[in-house]
């Protein structure tokens, strides 16, 4: 390693190095960082005046890396998302630039994002912030008037989207709560879905049958605005929504005009289209809706285990002369990238 340190940009996060200070003490060993924050809507001239000089990035799920953005980062060879999700992120520029982007495997934020769902599931199913509300509010007496709760045990409860996070659900519903556990994975094989403790069945039969839906499906040009009108009519009266993927995944009208008519029980969501929000936003003043600000991998070992990988990953790339751990752009041919370029 050459005397001259690289430069590293911690961009839009508020939780890297913070709880685990060690992670920026470790990047400080080999690199020069930098904090950057990126403002909604900010033009691509913004993003090259803070990180044309940069040589990593750590990226939050904001902002969007867009094509005209990543051709004004010649220097950037390693984008690694804090995270599992890649979606504010255009890997085939990436791909085609030879930028290297690197993600968090999902054992990391697997049981941390999976007793999200589990506790937005529950507080939705069972009113339990209404109640908690209701009790500040010094009114007790009042419990008869929240809606009845859904029980878990013996309902159907359908995934959409059953890889790590989904498996973890689906096992946790079945085995501890005995409910009939029903998904929808196009890439998923019938036996991998039963071997992990759900029956596969079509989207449709999973939005007719399922009392209560938890969506663990990545952000894609397939499943984005897969919830409309259509689907919302086609569910069970009074169905539950819980939503721990991305915001996009509905069409957020659709979605509203469905819980104020009723046909909706509930919709818990731990992400919100265009994160972070105000106190103004639409969906916070519709009824049976409870959001909290994307806490999924805001747990003691999670975070960790993000934050490690971050560093891990900086660490092969401009320490060790590797590679990171989990590529996200498959499609680069690492051989040409300027991870490999930049070290002849």
């Amino acid at each position: 390693m050459s005397a001259k340190k690289i430069l590293i940009a911690i961009v839009n996060s508020s939780s890297f190095g913070v709880s685990y200070p060690e992670h920026l003490r470790a990047l400080e060993e080999f690199a020069d960082l930098i904090r950057v924050e990126i403002p909604k809507g900010a033009s691509a001239a913004v993003f090259h005046e803070k990180l044309s000089a940069c040589d990593g990035i750590i990226a939050s799920v904001t902002p969007m890396y867009t094509r005209e953005v990543l051709q004004g980062l010649p220097k950037l060879q390693l984008l690694a998302r804090h995270g599992v999700g890649c979606d504010n992120v255009d890997l085939a520029t990436c791909s085609e630039l030879g930028i290297a982007v690197s993600k968090v495997g999902p054992q990391i934020e697997r049981e941390s994002v999976a007793q999200m769902a589990l506790g937005l599931m529950d507080a939705s199913a069972r009113r339990i912030v209404e109640g908690a509300q209701m009790v500040k509010a010094g009114e007790w007496a009042k419990r008869a008037k929240i809606a009845l709760g859904v029980d878990f045990h013996g309902a159907t409860i359908g995934i959409v989207g059953i890889g790590a996070i989904g498996k973890t659900v689906a096992r946790i519903l079945a085995q501890g709560y005995q409910a009939k556990v029903i998904a929808y994975d196009p890439y998923v094989d019938d036996a991998v879905i039963r071997a992990n403790h759900a029956t596969k069945v079509s989207f449709d039969e999973l939005l007719a049958q399922s009392a209560i839906i938890s969506l663990h499906c990545p952000l894609t040009h397939e499943t984005s605005r897969m919830f409309g009108a259509k689907q919302l009519a086609a569910m069970k009266d009074g169905a539950i929504i819980v939503n721990t993927c991305r915001g996009e995944i509905f069409k957020q009208g659709e979605l509203i005009d469905a819980l104020e008519s009723g046909k909706l029980g509930g919709y818990a969501s731990d992400v919100v289209e265009g994160e972070p929000i105000g106190a103004d936003h639409v969906l916070l003043k519709t009824k049976n809706v409870i959001i909290t600000p994307h806490l999924g991998g805001y747990s003691v070992v999670s975070l960790r285990g993000m934050g490690t990988t971050m560093v891990d990953d900086m660490r092969r790339v401009f320490v060790e002369g590797g590679f990171p751990g989990v590529i996200a752009n498959p499609t680069i041919d690492l051989a040409k990238s300027r991870i490999a370029r930049l070290r002849k």
